[in-house]
């Protein structure tokens, strides 16, 4: 099991306005990263490619798994070695997918009710992360940001992403959590039948497509490794500033079950 802790850096004062200096694993600029009146994983942008603390945390994990030499993902992108991986991103918004779809093995999906999964609508497929469409052992790499706490059923999801990695393939994902962490993640929505039912007021965060949002129907805890270990992962939680949480989940290899 891998615990979530909450280290010396959650409880140092946070300036009000710029809250580090360096080079953005995103795009690989250097400069400040400032801090706005969003959530903290939200913002502390870089000034360059506009990638918060979240999306700059996840790229972090990424090059310590893949990067070698590399200092950014934009550079790492130019990386024969990575520019050889299946790597498969749900979502429509983010930094990643202007990096990452130059792979020649990049498949990027959303969800759209109306359309069949498997379909292409404006160049996107249609998937529903519940129920795949890709065959076993399909990508290399799978990377999320923000999108299971979304998915009606996300341990059925979960188990999805399991079965469309190759042995030894990583889901490098992040979801948002509420501090303090609960001990078990907390069902939002009850989906034991055809309808929602909501079992606390519901949370909706902001869509791409959608002007009423999406809704939330998980609040993750400290639970998820051990959830993740059930359906097969073998997980590490990546603890970045304050709220940045990063969760690397690999699928094993045979002979190291």
């Amino acid at each position: 099991m891998v615990h979530m802790t909450i280290g010396a850096s959650a409880t140092r004062p946070v300036p009000d306005s710029i809250v580090d200096a360096g080079r953005c694993a995103v795009c690989g600029v250097r400069g400040t990263f400032d801090r706005s009146e969003a959530p903290i994983r939200e913002t502390c942008k870089c000034r360059a490619c506009g990638s918060s603390l979240r999306y700059r945390h996840q790229a972090e994990v990424l090059l310590d798994l893949y990067g070698g030499r590399c200092r950014s993902l934009a550079e790492l992108v130019e990386d024969g070695s990575f520019g050889a991986l299946h790597v498969y991103e749900p979502g429509l918004i983010g930094p990643f997918r202007r990096l990452l779809g130059s792979l020649p093995g990049y498949t990027n999906s959303y969800y759209w009710p109306d359309l069949p999964p498997g379909d292409v609508r404006d160049g996107v497929r249609c998937e529903n992360l519940q129920t795949l469409t890709f065959a076993d052992c399909s990508f290399d790499l799978v990377v999320t940001s923000d999108v299971f706490e979304h998915v009606r059923e996300p341990w059925v999801a979960f188990r999805e992403v399991f079965r469309v990695l190759r042995p030894g393939g990583c889901h490098v994902f992040t979801v948002p959590f509420s501090w303090p962490l609960p001990s078990e993640s907390i069902h939002r929505v009850d989906t034991s039948g055809p309808e929602d039912v909501h079992l606390m007021p519901p949370v909706y965060h902001g869509s791409p497509l959608d002007p009423n949002g999406s809704l939330v129907y998980t609040d993750f805890g400290l639970d998820l490794p051990d959830r993740l270990r059930e359906i097969g992962f073998r997980s590490a939680v990546h603890h970045g500033y304050l709220q940045s949480i990063t969760i690397l989940s690999t699928r094993p290899v045979m002979d190291e079950l």
